[in-house]
């Protein structure tokens, strides 16, 4: 499993949930608590990854939206949204040190807790092809700087065949 070890963290927040799970009833006691996913949160609640952030974002934003026009139903439940797939769950995998995972000082320190600083140097040395300028290519830019893909050795090549036209010159510089 490869996460950051603040294994007195994880000890101590398994402790709290079986305490709080022991003073549960009914249908709120759960009868096996999965140690294994508690520990893997408190590893990890540290972090702070853009790319989750943009979709909780825009899911909420879409969300007021529909509520304020009236125009759609919005959602009146709960939300579940977890990204374990992320995370590995290999047995016996590379554990991240505390010190693999310790702030950098620099705007990718919310990554480097998750994922450690090895990952990082690997995502600024990489080299991509973007096809696409448009909406959803200046989303994928804007996250692609916001994780720092290529912002070492690597490089970010991007391609548009659109043309620019006058008469809708305005909207052209939503995205350029």
């Amino acid at each position: 499993m490869v996460c950051c070890v603040f294994q007195a963290d994880g000890e101590e927040l398994v402790s709290l949930a079986k305490e709080v799970n022991s003073s549960q009833t009914g249908s709120a006691k759960v009868d096996e608590l999965d140690d294994k996913l508690i520990k893997k949160l408190a590893f990890v609640s540290a972090g702070d990854l853009a790319p989750l952030n943009a979709f909780i974002g825009g899911l909420a934003a879409q969300e007021v939206l529909k509520a304020c026009t009236g125009k759609f139903m919005p959602i009146i439940q709960w939300l579940y949204f977890d990204a374990l797939e992320c995370l590995s769950e290999e047995e016996g995998g590379a554990m991240l040190t505390e010190e693999d995972c310790a702030p950098r000082n620099s705007r990718y320190d919310g990554q480097i807790a998750v994922f450690g600083s090895q990952l990082q140097e690997e995502l600024a040395k990489q080299r991509y092809f973007l096809v696409g300028a448009g909406a959803i290519g200046c989303e994928l830019l804007k996250n692609f700087a916001m994780i720092g893909l290529a912002s070492g050795e690597g490089e970010v090549i991007v391609t548009d065949m659109d043309t620019i036209e006058k008469s809708n010159l305005n909207r052209q510089f939503l995205f350029r």
